[in-house]
């Protein structure tokens, strides 16, 4: 690992050949990780849907120990915390500005190092009524991370990946009011019944900070007298003020406005493959206890909005002078130590061994090769004829609780 990390640092095609090499890791352990995993564990929710759902988030938060240990490890990329820690037993949604089309991929790193609070001190909220604690589990399993993602629809058709997320049940968006209404709907009512807490996260800007969607974004501000943003894009507030008031009525206990900024964006995912790949990640977490938000839609639309307009700034302080501001004291968040890395190394070993197993078995089995080609064709055929395995995951659960 420590030998790769060496030749993180080339340029010309040497950068590119790394950036390749990187990619194909992550997506290649994510297809490991599908057949050897989760197309066995896949067949529990027939029999026992709490503990198929347990085992498939306990899968998941050890794959989010992946792309830690192979963008730090590997790569030397830097993530500096700045703001709140996140406690992870809570439901809680996390509000994100967009800045690229990878952002997601950067998210499992930064919560991996913003789930901790090893000194017991309060969050930066000044909220003194809940303290926050560091995640207990050595390689955070038992489902204890579950995060979900809002994505769009068509993510879910991506072999491997796509199918991961469909089985985690992530929520997906169509923007289609309509149909979006439905599946905000179905994935509360199915984490309700489960009584299952965990951590959404939404863009509410709906796309990345290109220069195209900059374009539109001014063009939306210039048509509603809305300031205009240089660091973020308008949000669409529709789908947040539903989500909010729907998770509210579950047992929403927090919103944490999360802000991420680079030292060299990859804005895309082809920029990664050619090795452009960021060395210093930053994310500010602002926690906002639940009972600080306001109940109706149109309020929870302006403080939406709001926050927006405090991340613009904040982030225009960044790119001035390197540091955040907190909107509410009007100083710079305090920035956190950094977790160790020991867990996600552990990790990175167990999905190395996956990889290797599936390599072998891919090339001596012809039952392996069946069983690859068998799955593959059944979640071409779920996603194609009822949506995704999310849908079935629903009704097969709808059923258990008539």
């Amino acid at each position: 690992m420590a030998s790769w990390a060496r030749q993180c640092k080339p340029t010309g095609r040497s950068t590119m050949a790394v950036g390749l090499l990187l990619c194909i890791a992550w997506y290649y352990t994510i297809l490991a990780g599908f057949f050897i995993l989760y197309c066995p564990v896949m067949y529990l929710m027939f029999f026992s849907h709490k503990l198929y759902r347990k085992l498939v988030d306990s899968l998941f938060s050890l794959w989010e120990l992946y792309p830690v240990a192979l963008f730090q490890c590997c790569c030397d990329t830097q993530l500096h915390h700045f703001g709140d820690f996140v406690k992870p037993e809570e439901k809680t949604i996390i509000v994100m500005n967009h800045r690229t089309r990878v952002d997601w991929n950067y998210v499992w790193i930064a919560l991996y190092h913003a789930t901790q609070n090893p000194s017991g001190e309060l969050c930066s909220c000044k909220q003194t009524d809940e303290n926050l604690s560091e995640s207990n589990s050595i390689l955070d399993l038992g489902g204890k991370s579950k995060i979900k993602f809002v994505l769009k629809d068509e993510i879910k058709n991506i072999p491997g990946m796509g199918w991961i997320m469909q089985l985690n049940f992530f929520l997906y968006v169509k923007r289609n009011w309509r149909e979006d209404q439905l599946n905000l709907s179905q994935f509360v009512d199915y984490y309700q019944k489960l009584n299952y807490d965990y951590r959404l996260v939404l863009f509410p800007e709906g796309t990345d900070l290109s220069e195209e969607n900059r374009r539109r974004s001014d063009k939306y501000a210039q048509a509603n007298n809305m300031q205009r943003y240089e660091y973020v894009l308008h949000p669409r507030t529709t789908g947040w003020t539903a989500l909010c008031s729907r998770l509210r009525e579950s047992g929403l206990t927090s919103v944490y406005d999360v802000t991420v900024a680079y030292d060299t964006p990859a804005q895309t995912e082809m920029d990664l493959v050619r090795g452009k790949i960021p060395k210093n990640v930053y994310f500010y977490f602002k926690r906002y206890s639940i009972d600080k938000l306001p109940q109706d839609d149109t309020a929870l639309k302006i403080w939406l909005e709001a926050r927006w307009r405090d991340k613009e700034q904040s982030l225009r302080k960044f790119h001035n002078d390197g540091t955040f501001i907190d909107p509410q004291t009007n100083a710079a968040p305090p920035q956190r130590s950094p977790r160790s890395l020991l867990t996600a190394k552990a990790g990175f070993l167990f999905w190395t061994i996956v990889d290797i197993l599936f390599f072998y078995f891919l090339c001596n089995s012809v039952t392996f090769q069946f069983w690859v080609i068998y799955h593959s064709l059944l979640f071409i055929f779920i996603t194609w004829y009822f949506g995704g395995f999310h849908n079935i995951q629903y009704k097969l659960l709808e059923k258990l609780n008539m």
